[in-house]
């Protein structure tokens, strides 16, 4: 005779192992509190992953309703935390319009959480906590450049980088520009300078590992990078490694990295899943591996037991 107890504890450790099962996209339609999310910007704070992420309405056909921005929060990336939209910069009376791809980085006890508004301009909020409540820490912008990602570097030393993508403040085209910001977070400390050769077209993201410095980059629709031996790499510029990633899933391609427990991981997003679309994407994750000589192996997208990706739509003739 099967008890309540042993029922109990049998329904238990099914309901674990399905929480423990990774399983992309990091949240499913259906889940409470679904939301498309984007831009996944990756960050490790007191043994936790939280992922800063933009949002896109559930009725969008383009980027113009972008508006605030959701922060996913893991011990183990098997069991999240959707704190949901923790920050609506619009509510502030100097930003507004189009908020696409975030980042947000830590210094002397405080987060700085950096947005764009007016696709460029770029707003910075803050928290004595990673996932909120936040705060005004500027009131105008502090400066422009396409998808804003910040590093803060072993020697406290923060950079901050991106695209001169639909911005003119460098040579002629589209390349990872970078600049230092000052002690506080909120100022520019010097002009942004060029640092490839190539051309890239957005979502521009930088990490360190083993003294090289990695920067990431949507080339075409796929994600290309460079390395280097320095944070700002004017001449000779950062090299170009080529790509790591096949041809985007159904959204453009933009990407983090972090090392968590000894394992690198790759954040991107898809918008083949959970009914999406090109402008209603959803973050995932997979592992990244390196090469001996410190180069970067090809992701490998997956995608959790039982999640349909969505079927192929028949044009109208």
């Amino acid at each position: 005779m099967i008890t309540n107890t042993l029922v109990g504890i049998v329904v238990f450790v099914m309901s674990l192992q399905i929480g423990l099962a990774q399983n992309n996209p990091i949240v499913k339609k259906g889940e409470p509190g679904f939301l498309y999310v984007a831009d996944p910007a990756a960050e490790v704070y007191n043994g936790k992953v939280y992922v800063y992420c933009s949002h896109d309405q559930d009725t969008a056909v383009n980027y113009s309703s972008m508006q605030d921005y959701v922060v996913l929060e893991s011990t183990d990336l098997k069991n999240w935390t959707n704190h949901g939209v923790v920050l609506k910069p619009r509510e502030y009376s100097w930003a507004h319009g189009q908020m696409n791809a975030p980042d947000v980085a830590y210094k002397d006890g405080w987060y700085y959480f950096y947005f764009p508004y007016d696709k460029t301009h770029i707003g910075v909020a803050k928290s004595r906590n990673p996932q909120g409540p936040w705060e005004e820490a500027v009131t105008d912008k502090i400066s422009s450049i396409f998808d804003p990602t910040v590093f803060v570097d072993d020697d406290g030393q923060a950079y901050i980088y991106g695209s001169d993508n639909k911005i003119n403040i460098g040579d002629k085209g589209r390349h990872v520009m970078g600049a230092k910001l000052k002690d506080n977070m909120i100022e520019l400390d010097g002009p942004w300078h060029r640092l490839s050769e190539e051309q890239v077209s957005e979502a521009v993201h930088c990490f360190k590992r083993n003294g090289k410095y990695y920067f990431m980059g949507r080339k075409g629709w796929r994600t290309g990078y460079w390395m280097a031996d320095s944070p700002l790499p004017t001449k000779p510029y950062a090299e170009f490694k080529g790509y790591i990633t096949p041809t985007q899933k159904d959204a453009p391609a933009h990407m983090s990295a972090i090392e968590f427990k000894g394992q690198w991981y790759f954040f991107y997003q898809r918008g083949d899943v959970n009914n999406g679309t090109f402008h209603r994407r959803s973050a995932c994750f997979d592992e990244m591996k390196f090469n001996e000589d410190g180069t970067i192996k090809p992701v490998k997208y997956t995608l959790g037991k039982g999640v349909v990706v969505n079927e192929p739509v028949t044009p109208i003739k």
